[in-house]
């Protein structure tokens, strides 16, 4: 038989989503039925104890929000970031998934997955079980956590989902000796093997940013920036040879998880500056497919996450420094004021 690799602790009342701790329980079970060490706890205190003792294994930690005090999932995440960030912690919440500020507030709290479907946890697992697997070559440490004797595949996949909303992220690179700005954003760049060879810059950067409205709600699409800078638009650089369209739309389902259709242009930016020129159109979208339009969980590279919001929600986030700028409150208002939306024939039949 073979031996797990990882400790898995559940905070989960039975009597809180009954369905969907079967689901889980199943999921280990059938999926799962050796790499993961089960342990099932009903009470808070009974599993901080249990984390605070001594184990060989790398842990994991799935909790609820808690519909008591007794429950509560939040005096378990608080002691075990009081001790260490090498347990990742997966809150499984509804409620947190949908409000805002509660998604802020855990996340700064140290938890490293907010989630409300159990298909994401499932995917989640596969990603870290190779993270506890012996490399071959172990040569790298984490700078966050100190996990040791990681091979380069094992870093690459450890720092983003374990410490993408880290706020410390000048981190010294053990591979090149340099300092960067986003450790993890650094080690895709940089020292993975399809990206070595693109060039590292353009005389023009150009810019590709969404605004994504699901009609049935009237909710918009926010990406969740990873190192707590706040929530966004979903979009980014547009690569050496793609269209403006089609890195929107790739944009959108890296940082956000979400495959949209572009309907129009909402604004088209040159800023010419000493040492390059910038290129920004910002498109309106909305979801392919509004039946299967969940945003992302799993955090990455990319971002810590996503969700949708409604405008008032975004007016809260600002008052209280959630967003990372004023462009998400300026454009959500423009659609709900029933703004212009500029045909994507504006761009050109090259560009489309």
């Amino acid at each position: 038989m073979a031996s797990a690799l990882f400790d898995v602790v559940i905070l989960w009342s039975p009597t809180e989503s009954d369905t969907e701790y079967s689901e889980l329980q199943n999921l280990f079970k059938t999926e799962f039925p050796t790499q993961f060490r089960l342990h099932l706890f009903t009470k808070a205190l009974d599993a901080v104890i249990h984390t605070e003792s001594k184990t060989s294994l790398p842990t994991i930690v799935i909790t609820k929000l808690g519909m008591t005090e007794q429950s509560s999932g939040q005096p378990l995440i608080e002691a075990i970031r009081r001790q260490d960030k090498r347990t990742f912690i997966i809150l499984h919440s509804h409620k947190v998934c949908a409000d805002p500020n509660l998604r802020w507030y855990f996340a700064e709290l140290g938890v490293n997955m907010i989630t409300e479907f159990i298909t994401q946890v499932r995917h989640v697992l596969t990603q870290l079980l190779p993270l506890a697997q012996p490399s071959p070559k172990p040569s790298y440490s984490c700078p966050f956590c100190k996990w040791s004797s990681l091979s380069f595949p094992q870093l690459y996949t450890h720092v983003p989902l374990y410490h993408t909303n880290e706020t410390e992220l000048s981190i010294k690179c053990d591979i090149c000796q340099r300092a960067t700005r986003s450790y993890a954003v650094h080690l895709h760049e940089e020292h993975m093997d399809e990206t070595q060879q693109m060039p590292s810059a353009v005389p023009l950067y150009a810019f590709a940013l969404v605004v994504c409205q699901r009609k049935s709600d009237n909710r918009f699409l926010v990406v969740q920036e990873s190192g707590s800078m706040g929530f966004w638009l979903p979009g980014g650089r547009v690569e050496v040879g793609e269209q403006l369209d089609k890195a929107a739309e790739r944009e959108t389902l890296e940082e956000a998880g979400v495959r949209i259709k572009i309907t129009g242009v909402l604004k088209i930016e040159f800023s010419p500056r000493a040492n390059m020129n910038r290129l920004r159109v910002i498109f309106f979208a909305e979801p392919a497919d509004e039946q299967d339009c969940d945003p992302k969980t799993i955090p990455d590279y990319e971002s810590y996450g996503a969700m949708w919001l409604t405008y008032e929600q975004t007016v809260e986030c600002s008052t209280r420094n959630q967003l990372r700028g004023s462009e998400p409150l300026k454009w959500f208002k423009y659609i709900t004021d029933n703004g212009t939306v500029h045909s994507l024939s504006i761009l050109g039949k090259s560009e489309l």
